[in-house]
């Protein structure tokens, strides 16, 4: 009995803390992820995570408190897997505005041109998760016309962690007074296209599980009242509850002369529901980043076949369909970090997506309808 508890204890052990040698032979970085990456993100949090805290707290080696990759890389000791090879932009390909690319104080402007200018990007931009107004202005400053800036997210992410889903509905909240105060003056300015990107629903879609707000609320009547006042957009992400797709109804109701961008074409859609929403709203349209890789894993793919629009190897059928009936509604983006995963977004981008479409279809939906709706020079 006594050896018999201790081989346990030995075999616990080995699983837990010889990653060197066990793991390492048995798993690999980029599966560790993938398999529990229920919201496609490209990393594992502490709610994903299945085994005890103090197992996730020793792999997360930098800390920030998801496990990468490159954490379960460096916790067992091997080389991470070189990111899939994507083919350059041919001289033939269409150009593209991403509508969908995140600042980050993680990537110098200077690189994120060098990004587009081989993947034949004009124009990319998007709030930034943080950083804020000043990050928006540095790459403001570097990319000039070429960079699409929106305003509001990191701010409105903060108020989300101060005081919940309730703060970020409360329109007397101070922060959102001084945010609305922002926003004004730099729409004024002409320094901004929009406001988002708006986590109005992203329960399981993104890093802010739980996270889920009233459409119709009034924070979100005052922001989507101002953009329109100054002529430019916002940008909601939105999973397709019932509630919460009435709400987006009402709010797209309530000022129709405003636009509304539906940040990954509602994240959980099928084409019928994204064909009835954009019929019934003319201000509404669809952005189709992260329905693809790679933010769309292959284990995400296997759990979420429904939510795959399309990947290198082609575009399904029934968004084929949808997006040639109403070309003037659909817009690209890549909603990756890195350089690797840029290149492999915009590969998938132009051989899946674009090169399906007529080339009609394929010239508004790379560029063409961002730069109208956008006013992008």
């Amino acid at each position: 009995m006594k050896k018999t508890f201790k081989t346990c204890v030995v075999a616990t052990f080995m699983v837990l803390f010889s990653g060197n040698i066990f793991q390492a032979n048995t798993q690999s970085p980029l599966k560790a992820v993938s398999s529990r990456d229920a919201n496609g993100d490209g990393k594992v949090s502490s709610d994903e995570w299945e085994k005890p805290q103090k197992v996730f707290d020793r792999i997360d080696k930098d800390g920030d408190g998801y496990l990468s990759p490159e954490d379960f890389a460096q916790h067992w000791g091997i080389e991470l897997p070189s990111a899939p090879k994507a083919t350059p932009a041919g001289e033939d390909d269409v150009i593209i505005a991403d509508v969908h690319m995140h600042p980050s104080p993680d990537n110098s402007p200077h690189h994120v041109l060098d990004w587009m200018d081989r993947n034949k990007v004009q124009w990319a931009g998007l709030g930034a998760l943080r950083g804020g107004r000043s990050l928006r202005e540095h790459y403001a400053e570097v990319m000039g016309k070429r960079y699409i800036p929106f305003g509001g997210q990191s701010q409105l992410n903060q108020i989300y962690f101060q005081g919940d889903n309730e703060a970020t509905e409360d329109p007397n909240n101070e922060d959102f007074k001084d945010l609305m105060t922002m926003l004004e003056e730099d729409f004024k300015a002409g320094k901004l296209k929009g406001i988002g990107e708006i986590f109005a629903n992203a329960r399981t879609t993104s890093p802010f599980r739980g996270r889920k707000m009233r459409i119709d609320s009034p924070t979100m009547r005052a922001m989507y009242n101002l953009a329109t006042k100054y002529g430019g957009v916002i940008t909601v992400h939105v999973q397709f509850d019932s509630d919460s797709i009435g709400q987006l109804k009402t709010l797209a109701a309530s000022n129709l002369a405003g636009q509304i961008i539906m940040a990954h074409c509602g994240s959980t859609t099928t084409s019928n529901e994204v064909r009835e929403m954009l019929k019934a709203h003319q201000n509404i349209y669809c952005d189709l980043s992260a329905r693809h890789p790679p933010k769309m894993s292959p284990g995400l793919m296997r759990k979420k076949p429904k939510q795959k629009i399309f990947t290198a190897d082609g575009l399904e059928s029934d968004w084929r369909d949808l997006i040639e009936e109403m070309p003037d509604r659909f817009m690209v983006g890549t909603d990756t970090k890195t350089e690797a995963d840029y290149d492999v977004g915009i590969a998938a981008i132009h051989q899946g997506l674009l090169t399906n479409l007529s080339p009609e279809t394929a010239e508004k939906v790379a560029y063409s309808n961002a730069r109208n709706l956008l006013k992008l020079e």
